[in-house]
């Protein structure tokens, strides 16, 4: 069965001050809170917080995804999630990067931190069927996106196509099909596209790769293929973007489309390690050759931004 077809019904209502932001904020690093104003019917009781209220978190472990839920007390308390927690007890959720997002325009930082774009609830995030390892952007006109924080792994069934400490698929390193028995004999334009439509997620646009990237050091590349997702060693941290994606310039070429409407053209964007002063977060070679398999060339999933109604 197709992923993006399982998504379950989520048993709660939420009412919100802002329509325009998620019920989650992120004061620090390392804390989150519920916005004032909120108010939450789960499982038959209703929660209103009237005050900007802490989120009980216990031992942070970085590169994992965590859920928001209440307890008996009606106190909000989060745990990492190992599935797709849409339609569980989880109303809201957010990503513990190994690495905090750039500032400026030099790369991020090697200091664990939640990742203050990824944070969503039921009814802001992402409008596809699983919430994890994305954070949003945004785009020209006030649109809204959402983009993997990592590159996609070779078994992505279980845990998505954005997870932390994944090997990296590729053209050496082949992802599994998705009926879960073989792996993709290449890793073309059209295994990347069937890989992410299976979890309901698409290849990004280059107007959204161009602001998923800002924020990285430009015009620079790692020294060789990390193999595996979320690594932060020898000035890895360039590499993350203001909304905290992590490789997306100077790693691997990535699969994306060139964004017309009606007839994508195959590209690939951001350059790879050997690529060195030509990487960059506005690198794009636009009309690829989509048969083509590489150990350099990956691919970035994404899609559109569920606005609460």
């Amino acid at each position: 069965m197709n992923i993006a077809t399982a998504v379950k019904t989520s048993p709660m209502t939420i009412d919100r001050a802002d329509l325009a932001a998620p019920i989650l904020f992120a004061p620090s690093r390392t804390e989150i809170g519920i916005r004032a104003g909120t108010v939450i019917q789960i499982e038959g009781r209703t929660h209103a917080f009237d005050a900007d209220t802490p989120v009980g978190l216990g031992d942070l472990t970085p590169g994992r995804d965590y859920g928001v839920s209440i307890d008996g007390e009606g106190k909000p308390f989060a745990e990492p999630v190992a599935s797709n927690p849409l339609g569980d007890r989880w109303f809201a959720g957010f990503h513990f990067a190994p690495g905090g997002c750039a500032q400026a325009r030099a790369g991020g930082d090697t200091t664990p931190s939640i990742n203050p774009f990824s944070l969503w609830d039921a009814d802001f995030r992402f409008a596809g069927p699983d919430p994890r390892g994305m954070t949003m952007i945004e785009l020209a006109g006030g649109r809204k996106a959402w983009v993997d924080i990592y590159l996609p792994g070779v078994d992505h069934h279980e845990h998505g196509t954005s997870r932390c400490g994944a090997t990296i698929a590729d053209g050496r390193d082949l992802p599994m099909r998705p009926d879960g028995k073989t792996r993709f004999k290449r890793f073309d334009y059209a295994a990347a596209v069937e890989l992410l439509a299976y979890h309901g997620k698409r290849l990004l646009t280059v107007e959204e790769f161009f602001a998923a990237g800002f924020g990285v050091q430009e015009r620079c590349s790692r020294d060789g293929d990390p193999v595996v997702t979320g690594v932060l060693k020898d000035g890895a941290e360039r590499f993350i973007s203001q909304r905290g994606v992590f490789d997306i310039t100077g790693t691997v070429w990535q699969w994306a489309t060139d964004g017309d409407p009606d007839e994508p053209r195959p590209s690939i964007l951001g350059g790879a390690w050997f690529v060195g002063v030509d990487a960059g977060s506005r690198f794009a070679r636009l009309g690829f050759w989509p048969v083509h398999s590489y150990e350099n060339l990956s691919a970035r999933g994404g899609g559109d931004h569920l606005n609460p109604a």
